[in-house]
C-alpha cells in the first residue's frame, strides 16, 4: 500500500544530518509544560514527572493531554485527569482535582508508594505552569 507524504519514512545516508523540521502552524494553540520531581537538581533521574498540553479558550480548558513519567514502566497517560480539566478554568483548585484524578486507582508497589503523592503534585504544578505559558 503506498504511503502518503506524511507517512513516509526517511533514511539518512552516511554524512547526512537533519538540520531542521518545519511544522505547519495550526489554528489551535496548545500550551504545554513539564514538571519533574527530583531528589537533587542536577544530573539526577526524576522520581516522578508530568507532561501537560492544554488547548484553552481564554483560561478555560477546551482539551487536555496529561502523561505521567517515571511512575510506571512506560509513560502513563491520565485520561481521568484530562476529563477533570475539561470545561474548567485553570486555577489551583482545578489543578489539584486533576492531580487527584491522575492517581485515582493507582496500584503502587511496596517500595514506591511515595510516587503517588509526587505524581499528584507534578500534575498540579505542570497544569498551573501550562496555564501561565
Amino acid at each position: 500500500m503506498p504511503h502518503s507524504e506524511n507517512q513516509r519514512e526517511y533514511k539518512l545516508a552516511a554524512n547526512e544530518i537533519v538540520t531542521g523540521v518545519l511544522l505547519p502552524k495550526g489554528a489551535d494553540v496548545w500550551k504545554t509544560a513539564i514538571y519533574e520531581v527530583r531528589e537533587r537538581q542536577a544530573l539526577d533521574w526524576p522520581l516522578a514527572a508530568a507532561a501537560v498540553a492544554l488547548r484553552l479558550d481564554g483560561q478555560t480548558v477546551r482539551e487536555a493531554r496529561i502523561v505521567l513519567g517515571h511512575v510506571a514502566p512506560i509513560p502513563w497517560r491520565a485520561p481521568e485527569a484530562e476529563h477533570a480539566l475539561a470545561a474548567h478554568p485553570i486555577n489551583a483548585e482545578t489543578a489539584a482535582k486533576a492531580g487527584e484524578a491522575a492517581v485515582h486507582g493507582a496500584h503502587p508497589l511496596s517500595g514506591n508508594k511515595y510516587k503517588v503523592q509526587l505524581a499528584r503534585v507534578a500534575v498540579k504544578r505542570a497544569i498551573l505552569a501550562a496555564g501561565r505559558a
